[in-house]
This record gives structure tokens, sequence and C-alpha cells, in this order.
């Protein structure tokens, strides 16, 4: 998994589909209804590298957040939103129009700013995550963890090493600027990180 995921063409939500904002509703219907809206504006994204659904990365962020303990719904949904503003077509507008101010905000965080690559990139999501709040660093240790066990499952002859070591530095130190908010989290991110760093001496050795 490159560090810099090309952008595919990506569908906007039908414009039929009703506004689905409203303060009544319940959690499950709001992280249903993001779950709905992620899959159509992904439309028929693949990882790169794995040429899985984008829709698997996305789903193993949303499961990995719902599991922390208080549940939270709106940490639910927008784990499976957190990339929409970045690898699609839908803007923040209508992610707030949508699924309210807080879903939103949530977003927005880890959502890097356009133009920004490499080592500037890399360096200012680390600066951002240490300045933001706790559903902000809980939602980027789960996209840290599921992205670097996708390297865990990478087919021989498409693991770049200098990529993952590179992906691992920096997975590494947004982790732990987000320490102390989702404690068995961590420990999942800790034991991949170890099994990854194992792969890569592995070939550095070969």
């Amino acid at each position: 998994m490159n560090e810099e995921l090309s952008k595919q063409p990506a569908a906007t939500p039908a414009a039929g589909i009703p506004d689905l904002f409203s303060p009544e509703r319940s959690e499950t219907r709001l992280v249903a209804e993001a779950a709905l809206f992620a899959a159509q504006a992904h439309g028929f994204q693949t990882r790169e590298d794995t040429g899985d659904s984008y829709l698997v990365h996305l789903a193993e962020v949303a499961a990995m957040v719902a599991s922390i303990e208080p549940y939270d719904a709106v940490l639910h949904a927008a784990a499976w939103l957190h990339d929409t503003v970045e690898e699609t077509a839908v803007t923040e507008e209508i992610i707030r129009e949508r699924f309210g101010d807080e879903v939103a905000n949530l977003v927005v965080d880890v959502t890097d700013p356009e133009g920004l690559k490499g080592k500037e990139r890399r360096q200012r999501q680390v600066d951002h995550t240490a300045q933001c709040g706790e559903r902000v660093k809980q939602l980027k240790i789960a996209d840290k963890t599921s992205n670097t066990e996708e390297y865990l499952n990478l087919p021989e002859k498409r693991f770049d090493t200098k990529d993952a070591a590179r992906y691992l530095k920096w997975a590494k130190r947004v982790v732990d600027v987000s320490r102390g908010t989702a404690p068995q989290l961590e420990e999942r991110f800790d034991r991949s990180a170890k099994r990854l760093q194992a792969m890569i001496d592995a070939h550095d050795d070969d």
C-alpha cells in the first residue's frame, strides 16, 4: 500500500437520496446510514496494492472503533466516512449537512489538506493529531492499525520493504501522539507493528 493512494473515479451519492440527518434518529440508524453513504461514495474503488474493495479498509476501521468502550456512535459513523472527503468527490459540506457537525468535524480532522505530499503531509498529520481530541486520536490509531495490517497480508511479490518501513515509521509517530485514548487498540497496533518490523528486517537480510 503506497503512501499516496491513487484516487480512482468514485460516485457521489445519488442526488435523489433524501436528507438523512435528523437529531432524533437512533445510533444504529446513524451508523447504518454512514456505512451506506460510504459504500455509495467510494463505489468501485479498490486498495492499490491488495486489490481489495476500499470498503474492506473502512469496515476494519469501523469495527476497531466500535470495540472501544464506552461505545461512541458518532465515532463509529465517522470511521465509515473518514476517507470520503480525501478520496472521493464528496465534500465537507455534504457530510456536515447529512450527518451533522460532530461527525463532520471528525472527518475533517482526519482529512489531510489537499496538496500536501511526502514528508510535509506526514509531519502535518503527526502535529495535527497531537493537538486533536480523544475521538480523532482513536480514529487515527484504528486507521494506522488497519493500514499496518494490510502490509502484513500483502503477497510477497507486492511487498515493498522501503515503502513498508517508511509507512511504519510514520504510523508509529501518529500512534505515539495518540496514546492513552484506546489501550486495547494501541496494543493491537503494537503487535502488528512488531510483526511488520520483523518482516522488514527479514527482507533486509535477504
